[in-house]
């Protein structure tokens, strides 16, 4: 019986050992990558709101509190909202409460003014004004409201063939008791990306 020499044996345990922790680096990698591009669709996708259902009313309440604000935006930490152009109808879930925690009796109580922000905007505002169909610069009353919060969606469409571009949108809310103090404002940016299937 012959006897294979051992240097043989170690050599290929290394060379395998070695392959065996690329194939692992490579696959951790990808699942990262995979994790990054899923977030990023969902993060998308999750930022249109179609329905005030109780779900986002109680994302929107969290908000007042996470933030310690009475105007809020359904947008996560950088206020953003990326669309893509499209026939598609967009929505952007806002709320305000008052301030001394009164109850709102009547849905004219709080009125909120959507404001596009003419210095910071590298869109053309004539053409962004169109994307809207919440109207723009007027007082308006929420959508629905419970207890001492207002909820309302803002809603716009973002035509094919809009340039890619940003705009910041204003929202300023009032309270119309008299002598209540009003609950300040927010605000939050349009960004127009490109339509396809692409990294953010």
């Amino acid at each position: 019986m012959k006897l294979r020499p051992l240097n043989r044996n170690k050599k290929g345990a290394i060379e395998l050992s070695v392959g065996t922790m690329v194939i692992i680096v490579v696959a951790v990698v990808m699942l990262v990558l995979a994790l990054i591009f899923v977030k990023r669709i969902f993060s998308t996708a999750t930022s249109s709101v179609d329905i005030l259902d109780k779900k986002v009313t109680s994302k929107l309440q969290g908000l007042f509190g996470d933030e310690g604000r009475n105007v809020v935006v359904m947008l996560g930490s950088d206020k953003i909202a990326r669309f893509k152009p499209s026939e598609e109808t967009y929505g952007i879930a806002i709320g305000a409460r008052t301030v001394d925690g009164s109850l709102i009796k009547s849905r004219d109580r709080l009125k909120f003014k959507l404001t596009l922000d003419t210095a910071s905007s590298d869109c053309d505002i004539n053409i962004v004004k169109n994307f809207f169909l919440t109207p723009l610069d007027t007082l308006l009353p929420f959508d629905e409201y419970e207890k001492d919060s207002a909820f309302s969606i803002v809603r716009l469409r973002i035509p094919a063939g809009a340039v890619l571009c940003t705009q910041k949108v204003f929202i300023d809310v009032e309270d119309t008791k008299p002598g209540a103090t009003n609950p300040g404002g927010s605000q939050f940016t349009i960004e127009i990306i490109r339509s396809g299937f692409a990294f953010l």
